[in-house]
């Protein structure tokens, strides 16, 4: 009677025998071929990792969209739409648009260092008419703004590899100094 290696069941088992000895556990059922449905991998399980790759080539786990969102002060109001959520690497664009109720003698915008930690700005337009910086905060200077003027700050910027995880903090508007509006604004990043 053939066995399931077309050879006869007693030879079979002689030559098993006769090889060198086996690692401890390993038994002659494992040196059998194998029956059924293969160990390797399937094609469902390829088919998950391809779509995994596709989703992720695609964009579709952190695609840069802007988020807006719109905050009112006394004197001015600030919109603000820039990535909630960002993969590390990734160029983006923060648009800041102030828009005056009354006159700001001197308009400034404030941007905490804790919410471009770890980003590099490529540039700014339009150019601030000077720059200040305490450590804690950034600060940029425009002069003077109309009532019912408005004024688009646009930050090109880019997330450097090295972060991962949340950057925050609160834009703040000012007039010379005294505080019109702020907007708490938060980016997650993705690997």
């Amino acid at each position: 009677m053939l066995g399931a290696g077309g050879m006869p069941r007693r030879r079979r088992k002689r030559v098993l025998e006769s090889r060198s000895p086996v690692p401890e556990g390993i038994r002659p059922a494992h040196l059998e071929p194998h029956r059924g449905p293969s160990r390797h991998a399937s094609p469902l399980a390829l088919l998950v990792l391809g779509a995994l790759l596709a989703a992720g080539v695609s964009g579709l786990l952190g695609r840069p969209q802007p988020h807006r969102s719109v905050h009112g002060g006394t004197a001015a109001e600030l919109v603000v739409e820039m990535p909630a959520v960002i993969r590390t690497g990734d160029f983006y664009e923060t648009l800041l648009r102030v828009h005056a109720t009354r006159e700001v003698r001197q308009l400034q915008i404030e941007v905490p260092a804790s919410l471009w930690r770890e980003i590099t700005v490529n540039s700014m337009v339009p150019a601030p008419e000077s720059e200040h910086s305490d450590g804690e905060r950034f600060r940029f200077d425009f002069g003077a703004l109309g009532a019912g003027e408005s004024m688009l700050f646009k930050i090109a910027a880019q997330v450097n590899p090295r972060l991962n995880g949340r950057v925050e903090g609160r834009i703040r508007v000012l007039d010379g100094g005294r505080l019109l509006v702020e907007a708490d604004r938060a980016m997650k990043v993705l690997p």
